[in-house]
């Protein structure tokens, strides 16, 4: 049986913490100098869990203002913190877990959490699935792709305007 759970970074033991980083690192695609520190201070996290253990995870953040800058440059399109403040990201499901379609219950939440303030998430260019469950949750697809500083995929911009 699937449950998810979101909660306030605040509201998360130092255990749940320590397994949401893991979970986002072992992703492969995400630093994880300084992942801890971004971590906590995001708005909400998102915790999959099946039969009891911890399968996936997502986090809407607050963006860096450093970080904003290099996806707007990257993208060649303005992420204005006025318009979205808020970034869906470190979705991570494991491998046993993947083509389940459980992304978007593990996502939803954190749409819900974020109100009507506007949401930017980047994605793999190669990562259909997550582009569907984007598109499901009011994205659309912008800007420019650009190669990962992680990996060596491009990526690309999705925003979901202010409603």
């Amino acid at each position: 049986m699937n449950q998810v759970t979101v909660k306030s970074p605040a509201d998360c033991g130092a255990a749940e913490l320590r397994d949401f980083v893991s979970l986002v690192i072992q992703g492969g695609e995400v630093s994880p100098l300084g992942l801890s520190e971004r971590v906590a201070n995001a708005r909400s996290l998102s915790f999959l869990r099946r039969d009891g253990a911890l399968v996936g995870v997502a986090g809407l953040k607050r963006p860096e203002a450093s970080y904003r800058r290099r996806i707007s440059l990257r993208a060649q399109l303005e992420l204005s913190e006025d318009s979205l403040p808020l970034e869906l990201g470190w979705v991570f499901l494991l491998f046993s877990v993947r083509g389940a379609r459980l992304s978007l219950p593990l996502c939803e939440p954190l749409i819900q959490a974020a109100g009507c303030a506007g949401i930017f998430a980047t994605s793999r260019t190669s990562n259909v699935g997550m582009h569907a469950t984007l598109a499901k949750l009011g994205f659309r697809r912008v800007g420019e792709d650009w190669f990962s500083k992680q990996a060596t995929q491009k990526l690309c911009l999705f925003v979901r305007d202010a409603t």
